[in-house]
């Protein structure tokens, strides 16, 4: 019987504490079943970064048992350490003034999915365009807006800017490189990295968010635009459409509000400065935020304002990796604004994990369980019954007390 007891108390200290391991959630996912067992990655789309705070400590993976599964979060500028080999592509490059840098490049492997660049060491950035061709005649695009922006290696005079895109078996690739009157990049060679590493780098370039909505004041030399999210999205990139003028350079502040009681006077605090050109691509680079509203002014001095047709706001790919067993159920849970990031074994042994895509289900909201008061009619007869029929219980116990303090003392008078 004691044995019993004890199976059943262990079993609510372990229900209790799954229950806690997801306390303070508001929002869950359900994953794809799992076919069989090993390491999956999930891409962390949009719909999933509007309920995550931006360092993603909020994220968990929990199985049926209410238990975190450890993962590992990667995005595009994660350090994977992996053991790739790269091959030597022919190439040929066209210098077109500074306009642009043409490269034809000759595919090696019948699919391909990627294509490093060496360069030597700059802090530059350029956009370019991928196409591809059967005959290097009829050119057919691939992508035609991909950022070039190469990170230095202090240990080394060049370093190695991999472009991916989807898996392709043209023969011949066309990548140009849009200078805009600036110098080009020291391109050293052309690369390709080898198929077996390919299966750890499923996400590519950036992704957009859907598109926000746009208010615009212009009032004096300053034109006001408010940008307002359907949910606060992850963003570190913005995308802006003008017109109204047709050359231009002005500078542009890209404000966050710090409280609910911002407006286009109180914009709130500064998160990046940047100027707008007519012969740049308007795409910029700014600090990862999760703002649902940010405001742009733009500095007219004495010309016509420009008109802000469409801003788009886009975030680096994100993704988690983890181990999970055939036949279990697995959720995502998000948004707990006083978690903190979990310190999992398993980051430590990132590089050996490749990882098949798993996608997930809709996002659902999950419910607070608050007991309902049902208000009741004013039955006063209840209540007195009730008081009358405990005055009545504790008359008896009272004179059944009494009864046995009397006869008590009649046996201790004989």
């Amino acid at each position: 019987m004691r044995k019993k007891w004890s199976s059943i108390l262990l079993f609510c200290i372990i229900t209790v504490f799954c229950n806690a391991q997801t306390e303070g959630y508001k929002f869950y996912a359900a994953l794809d079943s799992v076919k069989t067992s090993g390491f999956y990655t999930i891409n962390l789309v949009p719909e999933i970064t509007a309920h995550l705070k931006t360092d993603y400590s909020d994220l968990r993976i929990v199985n049926d048992s209410g238990k975190w599964v450890p993962h590992v979060l990667y995005s595009d500028n994660s350090n994977r350490s992996f053991d790739i080999v790269f091959m030597d592509l022919k190439f040929i490059k066209k210098e077109d003034s500074k306009l642009k840098t043409i490269l034809l490049i000759e595919n090696r492997d019948s699919i391909t999915s990627n294509i490093g660049l060496v360069i030597r060491n700059t802090t530059a950035e350029r956009y370019c365009t991928l196409s591809g061709s059967d005959d290097n005649q009829k050119w057919f695009v691939i992508n035609d807006s991909i950022l070039i922006n190469p990170s230095f290696d202090n240990n080394s005079t060049e370093n190695t800017f991999v472009i991916n895109f989807p898996s392709s078996n043209y023969k011949y690739f066309k990548l140009i490189i849009y200078n805009n009157n600036k110098d080009p990049f020291d391109i050293k060679s052309v690369i390709n990295r080898t198929p077996p590493a390919l299966e750890l780098y499923s996400i590519f370039g950036s992704m957009q968010n859907p598109l926000p909505k746009i208010e615009q004041q212009d009032s004096g030399k300053i034109s006001y635009v408010k940008i307002t999210q359907a949910q606060p999205y992850h963003f570190d990139q913005i995308d802006l459409s003008l017109s109204g003028v047709m050359y231009f350079s002005r500078k542009a502040d890209l404000y966050i509000p710090d409280n609910k009681t911002h407006s286009f006077a109180n914009p709130g605090r500064l998160l990046q400065s940047f100027t707008l050109s007519n012969n740049s691509t308007l795409q910029f680079k700014i600090p990862l935020s999760n703002a649902p509203v940010f405001y742009l002014l733009i500095n007219n001095e004495d010309n016509l304002p420009l008109k802000v047709s469409e801003v788009k706001t886009n975030n680096s790919y994100h993704s988690v990796t983890c181990y999970l067993e055939q036949g279990d159920n697995y959720r995502l849970f998000l948004d707990n604004i006083s978690a903190t990031a979990p310190n999992y074994d398993l980051k430590q042994l990132a590089k050996n994990m490749p990882g098949k895509i798993l996608k997930t289900g809709q996002i659902i909201a999950i419910e607070n369980k608050i007991p309902v008061l049902i208000p009741v009619k004013n039955n006063n007869w209840i209540l007195w019954t009730s008081i009358i029929a405990v005055l009545f219980v504790l008359l008896l116990f009272t004179k059944k007390i009494v009864t046995e303090v009397n006869k008590r003392k009649e046996h201790d008078s004989i």
